[in-house]
């Protein structure tokens, strides 16, 4: 905008670093919507790159512009087993073509994975990591695992996303819109949470957690690794990394404190060793958990929260350490009144985002179903009301 006195880059720069920047910037996570506001399905969005291309800018012209690019979309289905080691039913394939994608809950692995990722030592943290992520690819296909040439080769996806991204991301960053990472990823621990099933993963985290906090601090080292990798392909040196099954929807503070939270210390801190910025994507409750992000490292971590978790609670006790993103509900996009969106997003950016540290977007994803005025009226509420002086 004619009045911004900063780059969108210079923006997400200072407020991650806790600091006060001209004004607040906006990261709505997009997908689906922009499918609906731009009448292109589903099956378009992930299966043709020039109709996602095309919607993204209709919806970027139409009820934008935005700060940063929040990046999800894959070249191709295989490279959305790196980021949600599910089953997955596509749109056009297993769905109506207009459908959004839907996981399917079920175990990929066996409660041997712990004790195989904790004892194979054959090859290094990087390479381990990988093949780990293969093999669960390879079970949500039903398809044998294969030698290790098969392995390599279903990597393959991976590195085409790495290189469409860089090519997408520079056109972003051409047109003066930051990109929020160049690679997102599960999470050690959520990664074996999805690919094991809510039930049984349960029973696992009851039975012998043990072994899967060692299990998820092994795998932590390769996880830092191939990040490193990746966006230094993708050259943004910023990354996603989904917690979305370490709420308190999901397991107890305590499992969190003990299992899960060394492992998300330890690749928090080997990202930002290595010049990367961790957004932590928060899905669910996470109000129990705030406290114990406290042991992350101050003026270098993004928490997104979704809705669930109170946002103004985690400004009090978090605010002095990390920046904050959100956390506009789907719902309110969805249903609410134009002047509902914008009271939210006005009390959003006087309370969260006081004395900076503060980016305004959805809670997660921009609903499907969002109304095109309340996605305009949140990202148009940081130019009447976000700036300061």
């Amino acid at each position: 905008m004619s009045s911004d006195l900063l780059s969108a880059e210079e923006r997400l720069r200072r407020v991650i670093a806790l600091e006060v920047p001209d004004r607040v910037p906006t990261a709505p996570f997009i997908y689906h919507f922009a499918g609906t506001y731009a009448g292109v399905t589903s099956h378009e969005l992930w299966s043709s790159r020039s109709r996602y291309d095309f919607a993204m800018e209709k919806t970027f012209a139409g009820v934008g512009p935005w700060d940063v690019y929040y990046p999800v979309n894959p070249v191709n289905p295989g490279a959305y087993l790196f980021v949600l080691p599910m089953k997955l039913r596509l749109p056009g394939i297993d769905l109506p073509a207009e459908s959004i994608f839907q996981v399917v809950e079920e175990p990929l692995l066996s409660s041997g994975i712990y004790r195989q990722v904790t004892e194979d030592r054959r090859s290094g943290p990087m390479r381990r990591y990988i093949e780990f992520l293969l093999d669960i690819g390879c079970a949500a296909r039903a398809k044998p695992r294969g030698g290790l040439a098969a392995r390599l080769r279903g990597a393959l996806p991976l590195l085409k996303q790495a290189v469409a991204w860089r090519a997408e991301f520079a056109r972003w960053a051409a047109r003066g819109v930051a990109v929020q990472h160049g690679l997102c990823l599960e999470a050690p621990f959520d990664t074996l949470s999805l690919s094991r099933g809510l039930t049984d993963f349960s029973y696992d985290l009851m039975g012998d957690p043990a072994a899967i906090g060692e299990a998820v601090l092994d795998l932590s080292e390769g996880f830092v690794a191939f990040a490193d990798m990746v966006t230094r392909l993708t050259r943004v040196r910023r990354m996603l990394v989904f917690c979305h099954r370490t709420s308190n929807d999901f397991i107890s503070p305590t499992h969190f404190r003990d299992y899960a939270l060394p492992s998300l210390r330890r690749i928090v801190n080997g990202l930002v060793a290595r010049g990367i910025t961790p957004f932590l994507h928060c899905d669910g409750n996470w109000d129990r958990n705030l406290e114990h992000l406290r042991e992350l490292p101050t003026g270098e971590v993004v928490l997104q929260f979704d809705g669930r978790t109170d946002i103004f609670r985690a400004k009090e006790v978090l605010g002095s350490q990390f920046c904050l993103l959100g956390d506009v509900p789907a719902t309110m996009l969805a249903f609410g009144s134009q002047d509902e969106v914008e009271t939210y997003c006005r009390k959003l950016i006087e309370k969260v985002g006081k004395d900076g540290g503060f980016i305004l977007g959805a809670g997660c994803e921009v609903a499907p179903n969002a109304r095109p005025e309340n996605v305009k009226a949140m990202l148009a509420s940081v130019h009447q009301y976000g700036r300061y002086s």
